[in-house]
């Protein structure tokens, strides 16, 4: 239990299990003798199981997987679009032309997750959301670390979920090549998903005319179908919340109620 993100004064519950590592996702898989799984690498298992976690309306933070269940709200509500089943709007058509000055890279090293460039985003971008706040670069270099799953290891950086990619963000310079970068996502993808986890961006004025947040979804959406994924998992919706209203803008879309899918 913990103070709710969302509603003052009240408090939030959540169930909470630490992610299985590729190995222990490999041993379950062939103890509960599912499909050929002695064929599959610990990898593809460990993203099979992500996969059936989402569908239970499961989350990923760190290396730990989490669901909201608090016994007296039901508010946080998980939603997901069958890919190739969206149809984006007259509005969300206009913001992908707008931005077609944007490059978008897939970076899958995590060596790549944590740089420089992005500490330095990340930090702008959480200041605007909590003036108050006070912390140095490497507090938010740590927070990256978290957000991604990164451990320093003895064999160097390892992600505690073999999924994770980020989608790298840059408006193209006048000879087209990748400028600035003005945004990440960070992206869990399963064996038949993808689960938006988070997603930083520049907050200049002229960054947040373009919608920049929206576009980074209809970019994963793509994603998620180019890679032949059957869903794209976008967190939690919550109905009475303000930041979170503009989910329900991405349709058809599924929302989680009782353990139970149903299109909207």
């Amino acid at each position: 239990a913990s103070p709710c993100g969302y509603f003052d004064g009240q408090t939030s519950h959540y169930t909470i299990y630490r992610m299985a590592t590729p190995q222990e996702a490999k041993q379950m898989a062939v103890g509960e003798k599912f499909g050929n799984a002695e064929t599959y690498t610990p990898e593809t298992c460990q993203q099979i199981l992500f996969d059936s976690l989402l569908e239970k309306g499961f989350r990923r933070t760190d290396d730990l997987v989490y669901r909201a269940d608090c016994p007296d709200c039901r508010k946080c509500t998980p939603i997901r679009i069958t890919a190739k089943k969206f149809k984006p709007s007259k509005s969300q058509r206009r913001i992908l032309r707008v931005n077609s000055d944007i490059s978008v890279k897939i970076e899958t090293d995590p060596e790549q997750f944590i740089t420089d460039e992005k500490a330095m985003l990340y930090s702008a971008y959480d200041k605007r959301h909590n003036p108050d706040e006070r912390k140095p670069v490497e507090a938010y270099r740590d927070d990256l670390y978290h957000m991604n799953g990164i451990a320093g290891t003895a064999d160097g950086i390892t992600a505690s979920y073999s999924g994770t990619i980020n989608m790298d963000y840059r408006i193209r310079n006048s000879d087209g090549t990748p400028g600035r970068l003005i945004g990440s996502g960070i992206i869990d993808a399963g064996a038949d998903s993808l689960s938006s986890n988070y997603f930083y961006y520049d907050t200049a004025p002229e960054i947040m005319k373009r919608s920049i947040g929206t576009y980074s979804i209809l970019r994963e959406i793509e994603l998620c179908t180019r890679l032949g994924f059957t869903y794209y998992y976008l967190g939690y919706w919550i109905a009475d919340c303000r930041k979170m209203v503009y989910k329900k803008n991405f349709r058809p879309h599924e929302l989680c109620t009782d353990g139970n899918w149903k299109e909207v």
